[in-house]
């Protein structure tokens, strides 16, 4: 079988949840809808360092935090691992990046290298560029196309721009004779929330909102308001993906091209009282996760429960395209399981691991971390103990913490087992916070230095 086109399509902070296949009632994704029915769904994707740039280093490198030093936002992914897009290229693909990059990084820790020209040797391999670092105002978006230095501004609302930007390299890309791997970052639906374009926002604007039910009243108000516009961004990139799909069907290339749908992270939006990314409830750490590959697996809805993480993508994309997966990675090639080649293990568990408390963790009071989140459950700990257990079959919104209670006790040990071992095989010495802060000398960064809200949450546990 001849290697696949690959098109790698993420959104910024839409959570698994927020899909209509996924059975949210609020959400308005017809084209995502369709394209789960003809999909393999990996239910249990997770991002196990829930930010944006700690979950895009680990995709470039197949690396976990404390191994590619992302672990705060906005450091600079300065690694010696080979990344994703150099070792496409040098497997004979023409490789392509739009959008979002957030890896460049801001050294002085104040973000002033979010506007700034990203260099090519920054660019980790991606020989195609229209990128730029970090923006959020989605009506005025700049980029800079190629090794130009003139700054460029997307027409309009910037996800539409670059979807169109998106379909035009299909195109030119399939009447080449290599294979192209095309990574296309969305910045929404990050927030702000209610800048998506007008008929979206009048799509939802007198749709009543349902809340899940582990958002408490006094945050009802709030989070609905959020809400609305974070699904009038999120059906403006389902309407986005539906002409990535009609793209590749009037290039004739459907059947031999690779395409996956994902995030980088979640959003609470009131859920457990929180809000932003940052935690380890499924919220903030579950995302989508579709792949389409007709000439691998046909066009007919399958479902996958592999806890998939942010370091397994590297290598999982690599074995679905017969790439050699380079020694630097970390991460677990999924692709067997995939393929159906391979049975998924009931233990499998992504790692979560965030070395330090920082941005929306540590304004509202939150501990840094590390955790498993297998199929069935969730288990986090502090550096002060045991934290969360949650059974989340039998209790999806994760309402009743089972943490240290007599009932659970034999689960938790064997998790607390499973999780030592993960921590051994990744080198993580588990310190504080503030060690890891100060060993990275990141201490600087006004993400890990902001102020602890004086309402912070009730879910503290140890120092932050």
């Amino acid at each position: 079988m001849a290697r696949p086109n690959v098109l790698f399509v993420f959104a910024d902070q839409m959570r698994a949840q927020a899909t209509g296949y996924a059975g949210d009632a609020n959400a308005h994704t017809p084209v995502l809808d369709r394209l789960a029915a003809a999909s393999l769904n990996v239910t249990h994707a997770v991002s196990g360092h829930p930010v944006c740039c700690p979950y895009r280093a680990a995709l470039m490198t197949g690396q976990y935090p404390l191994r590619h030093g992302v672990f705060v936002n906005d450091v600079p992914l300065e690694t010696h691992a080979a990344p994703l897009a150099k070792v496409f290229a040098d497997a004979g693909y023409d490789t392509a990046y739009i959008g979002k990059w957030h890896l460049y990084g801001s050294p002085d820790g104040n973000y002033n290298r979010r506007r700034a020209f990203v260099p090519p040797e920054a660019r980790l391999g991606f020989s195609s560029w229209k990128g730029f670092e970090c923006n959020h105002d989605y009506n005025h978006s700049p980029y800079f196309e190629g090794d130009s230095r003139e700054v460029k501004y997307w027409e309009g609302y910037d996800a539409l721009a670059q979807t169109r930007d998106a379909c035009r390299t299909i195109r030119d890309s399939a009447r080449g004779k290599r294979p192209f791997f095309l990574m296309l970052s969305w910045a929404p639906p990050h927030d702000p929330y209610h800048t998506a374009p007008e008929a979206w926002r009048e799509l939802l604007q007198k749709r009543e909102i349902g809340l899940r039910p582990n958002v408490p009243e006094h945050r009802a108000a709030q989070a609905r308001e959020a809400l609305r516009g974070y699904y009038a961004h999120i059906a403006a990139l389902d309407d986005c993906l539906g002409m990535l799909l009609d793209a590749v069907d009037g290039a004739g290339i459907a059947e031999d091209t690779l395409l996956v749908f994902t995030s980088d992270h979640g959003d609470m939006h009131g859920s457990q009282d929180l809000v932003a990314k940052h935690c380890p409830w499924d919220e903030s750490i579950r995302v989508p996760f579709l792949l389409r590959y007709p000439r691998l697996a046909g066009r007919m809805a399958r479902q996958l429960s592999i806890p998939l993480d942010a370091p397994d993508l590297m290598p999982t994309l690599l074995g679905l395209c017969a790439i050699p997966i380079p020694a630097t990675v970390q991460g677990r090639d999924f692709s067997p399981e995939i393929r159906g080649e391979r049975t998924p293990d009931p233990d499998a568990a992504a790692l979560l691991c965030v070395p330090t408390s920082y941005g929306a963790l540590r304004s509202q009071g939150l501990p840094a971390y590390r955790g498993l989140r297998t199929a069935r459950y969730t288990y986090v700990r502090s550096v002060e103990g045991p934290w969360l257990l949650y059974d989340n079959d039998a209790d999806p919104y994760q309402l009743d913490n089972l943490c240290g209670q007599p009932s659970a006790a034999p689960v938790q040990a064997r998790l607390e087992a499973l999780l030592q071992d993960r921590l051994r095989a990744t080198d993580d010495p588990f310190f504080s916070g503030a060690e890891h802060l100060a060993r990275a000398g990141l201490g600087h960064y006004r993400e890990a230095t902001c102020p602890i809200h004086a309402n912070a949450s009730r879910w503290s546990r140890g120092s932050v």
